[in-house]
């Protein structure tokens, strides 16, 4: 994320006056851990007089302390690939382990709103995966002798009934 700009002098341009009514607003029946939060961005629009610019920055440091919370729920170590610009990845994917966690690669530079929701898309997939895995197990342990192509013809045609 680029620096942010500061003035040398606390704005009071138009859009500044329209973002600070707003988190006023945003305050009323706030707790006040988030009323004081809000004071603080309220202080980074004064200063730096460049609403936008704040609102940008604080929604990525959200969205990257959401998507690292997330991933630590989920036991997955978060690595930002350094492979070349024409090699890297396009999207977020995780090599996962043996037991329950895993290792996810995160283009350079991707939002983490972006990596956030490809994560969990991940993590829904695995999920999915592993409840078929258990379900055919338990097929063949009730005595089905049959491959994981026949066994899923079967159950899919069970479940159209």
């Amino acid at each position: 994320m680029a620096e942010l700009p500061t003035a040398t002098t606390p704005s009071s341009t138009p859009d500044v006056t329209r973002a600070l009514r707003q988190i006023e607003a945003a305050k009323l029946g706030a707790d006040p851990d988030v009323a004081e939060c809000l004071d603080s961005i309220g202080d980074l629009i004064r200063i730096t007089g460049a609403p936008a610019s704040i609102f940008a920055w604080v929604r990525h440091t959200f969205a990257l302390e959401n998507l690292r919370q997330y991933a630590t729920r989920q036991h997955i170590s978060l690595h930002e690939s350094r492979a070349a610009d024409e090699d890297q990845a396009p999207r977020t994917f995780v090599i996962w382990t043996a037991g329950s966690g895993g290792l996810a690669i995160i283009p350079a530079g991707q939002d983490p709103a972006t990596s956030l929701l490809q994560l969990r898309k991940e993590v829904a997939q695995r999920a999915e995966e592993t409840q078929q895995a258990s379900d055919f197990q338990a097929s063949v342990t009730d005595g089905h002798m049959e491959d994981l192509d026949s066994w899923d013809a079967r159950i899919s045609s069970q479940a159209g009934r």
